[in-house]
């Protein structure tokens, strides 16, 4: 088949550029903007079951002024009391100028502005310590909704015009956090990133083909055609969202940009390579490139199989972001592939020998890289049990590092921004103040259509449990709670606040009984009186492990603890922290599957491919033993870098590091294992594993460092998350490339060889089943790689 391509490119080569390019021009004009179709956020695509989004279909449904983002001010003093002068600049100019957004284009969403001057609620909204108030402007839109980043944007120039204005108290600090401002940094931060990591990706792809292939035209070459092959599967994914055929998240464009040129890249180097290698025997470039094809094709076919088909199985997550992505990237390297394939093998045609400018084919290859894979492949035949055992005992401590902090993981969307960002200075500030966990509180939804939860009656079920959740406060980690019979919750603040209204005290907590029967029990027509809330907070920091472990545990605990007249009652948990509680779950469960699902997909690829079993075995439990030393590596690095506030690396790193590396580790292995095959006629089982390795070994590495490369983009991008990924995917490409491949495998293939000579050793291994007579002597090993070598 590839032989017949071959033929078909070299005639009509200009016809392959040309239709490329029309494509490239067709999807240019009818595609829309990627972030007009594309969706953000995390929460967003978890499953529809999942409790947390039940709990906020039914929090929608008995609450009229659901809230589901805020943007929170903080106003405070550093080192002093709150003054009267303070609270007179936030009732009468702030809030003021606050509330006439909602009568603008930009404040559409605002559902309602909450400050300390609410009568009695308003106490909540000062701190314990009195120097810290909030201002907290609710709002109807999702926390990455584009829509509050013009209101988060106002609210920052009403800061900006009271200072020009000298409005604001000497001595006061104005902050804005919450939800909608951190989506807002959030949007902002992925966008910047991905321009910038896709900027880099380009410059560090052209320099390592520059610096690898030392002429000027192959360098562009592979770039040109991984840059329209790019664009195109854009394009397409892109017409695929706006069709609603795919729900594809902003953020997976780095991800499609990263992993296609890596891939592409490496596919063009290795036609290249070979394409130079054929050169030498044909004195036609016509007949080069169609011999090309016919040996690499179905090993590069193969090796984008094993990636395609690796990173396809994330399609069977049930976490929406992952599984989309399991469908755009499989899309993005098909795309690549066949680029690769046809695009740059008609450029390669078209420009012939003169791509090598300005160094000529027939350069002989030798030299100092030359003759250390030729140095390598003699050691390995010498002692490969000893350099199999080194290269163990080194990675065994950072692979059991990464098995102990595996579940240590973070689903903090403020850890992903910059320390820089003004949604993580002003949270800085509040939870100096405030409880950590005020940022992701928890509302318990208690359903019963046989309680009136307006009556008195009612109102005791309710007290009840409450007094049954304060009782175990410490075991839960709770802050605060609040609920009908606790309006004020239960912190220890509350009596010195209430201590304030002096003679008015007992008519501030009847008003607050009131209050609280209109934001703590349904309004909606359907749910009145039937449904109650009671909102919590925890003492630690709600994005944490740690904070989810302890609403699991409340969960667990809640239908025992309720009364005996509210049995048979519906029991939902809605809020920040119960939907980061189903991210996890959902992303333990993708992960356990995913684990299971792309190492046996690319064990069948890898077993139909070299039709051994034993050595496909080997290959996988090698990437995967490499994958867990890398896993643990970063974990340490980066709980060096961030110190005591580190809580663990993204969810996401785990997840696609796995993933890319046994995907694409096998990737490099089955260029190696293909080049085996092919030289066990001439020069037999054994001596083929080092010949092998000393033609493939610098374009597989150069390859592998061009992966590397790219990946290494994702450092330029101001998330903490892609930093975390990159670095891990980075430290895991080189790994493979410089450790497993040409160290761990051939050692195996040699050793199988020498234990299992004959008949047995090609049923694990590669064997061609010939006998090992005896071991050559050590200071003739590497003759058989020089002799080949010379006549390359």
């Amino acid at each position: 088949m590839f032989r017949s391509l071959g033929t078909v490119l070299v005639r009509f080569a200009p016809l392959f550029i040309l239709g490329w390019l029309a494509l490239l021009f067709v999807g240019w004009k009818l595609s829309p903007a990627w972030n007009d179709v594309t969706a953000s956020g995390e929460v967003e695509f978890l499953p529809a079951g999942a409790p947390s989004r039940e709990a906020e279909t039914l929090l929608k449904d008995a609450f009229l002024d659901y809230t589901a983002s805020s943007v929170v001010l903080v106003i405070r003093r550093q080192d002093d009391k709150l003054q009267e002068a303070d609270k007179t600049f936030v009732q009468r100019e702030l809030s003021p100028r606050i509330r006439a957004l909602a009568d603008e284009k930009v404040g559409e969403s605002i559902n309602n502005l909450r400050t300390f001057a609410e009568e009695g609620a308003g106490l909540l909204l000062i701190s314990p310590d009195r120097k810290a108030t909030l201002v907290v402007v609710e709002l109807s839109t999702s926390f990455q909704n584009s829509a509050n980043h013009a209101l988060s944007g106002a609210v920052e120039r009403i800061f900006a015009e009271l200072r020009q204005e000298n409005k604001v108290p000497a001595g006061l600090d104005l902050f804005i956090s919450g939800s909608a401002v951190a989506g807002r940094d959030l949007d902002h931060a992925q966008s910047a990133s991905a321009q910038s990591i896709e900027r880099w990706t380009i410059a560090v792809v052209l320099v390592l083909l520059i610096l690898i292939l030392r002429a000027p035209f192959l360098a562009l070459l592979p770039l040109l055609t991984v840059f329209v092959a790019v664009q195109i599967s854009l394009f397409t994914i892109a017409i695929l969202a706006e069709k609603k055929i795919l729900t594809v998240s902003s953020d997976l464009r780095i991800f499609i940009t990263v992993l296609s040129y890596g891939a592409g890249v490496d596919y063009c180097l290795l036609l290249i390579d070979r394409y130079e290698e054929e050169l030498r025997h044909w004195s036609s470039p016509s007949e080069a490139l169609a011999s090309t094809l016919a040996k690499v094709g179905s090993t590069i076919a193969a090796s984008a199989a094993t990636v395609i088909i690796g990173i396809g199985m994330l399609a069977f997550a049930s976490f929406g972001k992952i599984r989309e992505a399991g469908l755009v990237i499989p899309l993005a390297i098909s795309v690549a592939l066949l680029a690769t394939l046809t695009l740059g093998g008609a450029l390669l045609h078209v420009v012939g020998r003169y791509a090598f400018w300005p160094r000529t084919v027939a350069a002989e290859r030798g030299g100092f890289i030359a003759n250390q894979w030729d140095r390598l492949g003699a050691a390995l035949l010498r002692t490969p049990g000893r350099i199999a055992f080194v290269v163990l005992v080194v990675m065994l401590p950072f692979a059991f590092a990464g098995l102990k902090y595996a579940d240590e993981t973070n689903f903090s969307p403020l850890s992903d921004l910059p320390k820089s960002a003004p949604s993580v200075i002003g949270t800085d500030a509040l939870v100096e103040h405030f409880p950590a966990g005020i940022l992701g509180p928890a509302t318990v939804l208690v359903r019963n259509d046989r309680v009136d939860f307006t009556t008195p009656e009612g109102i005791a079920l309710i007290a009840e449990l409450t007094q049954s959740l304060r009782a175990r406060k410490s075991e839960f980690a709770l802050a605060d709670l609040r609920s009908l019979s606790v309006p004020l919750g239960i912190s220890e603040g509350v009596e010195s606040r209430l201590a304030e209204y002096g003679p008015r005290r007992a008519t501030v907590e009847a008003e607050m009984t009131g209050r609280a029967r209109n934001r703590l029990i349904a309004q909606s027509e359907a749910l009145a009186g039937h449904v109650t809330r009671l909102d919590l907070t925890f003492v630690g920091n709600p994005f944490s492990e740690t904070s989810i472990a302890n609403l699991r545990r409340l969960q667990a605990a809640l239908p025992a603890m309720m009364p005996a007249g509210l049995h048979d009652t519906q029991i939902a948990i809605a809020g920040t922290l119960a939907s980061l509680r189903d991210l996890s779950d959902a992303k333990r469960a993708d992960q356990s599957l995913i684990q299971l699902l792309v190492p046996l997909a690319v064990l069948l690829v890898l077993i139909v491919m070299l039709r051994r079993v034993v050595i496909s075995v080997y290959l996988i439990l090698s990437v995967l033993f490499s994958y867990w030393a890398t896993l643990g590596l970063t974990y340490l690095v980066f709980q060096g870098m961030s110190g005591p506030e580190f809580i663990g690396l993204d969810w996401k790193v785990s997840i696609f590091l796995f993933t890319i590396l046994v995907a694409v580790g096998e990737d490099y292995n089955i260029f190696l294992l293909g080049r085996v095959q092919e030289e066990q006629d001439a020069h037999g089982s054994l001596h083929a594993v080092p010949i092998a390795l000393a033609r493939t070994g610098a374009v597989i590495s150069s390859c592998g460092l061009l992966m590397a490369g790219t990946f290494a983009a994702l450092l330029s991008g101001s998330l903490t998350a892609m930093q975390q990924l990159g670095f891990a995917l980075v430290v895991g490409v080189l790994v493979d490339t410089l450790v497993v491949r040409p160290l761990l495998v051939p050692a195996f293939l040699i050793l199988i060889q020498r234990w299992f000579p004959g008949r047995w050793g090609s049923y694990m291994a590669l064997g061609k089943g010939e006998p090992l007579l005896e071991s050559p002597a050590a200071e003739d090993v590497a003759s058989p790689v020089r002799s080949t070598l010379e006549h390359r």
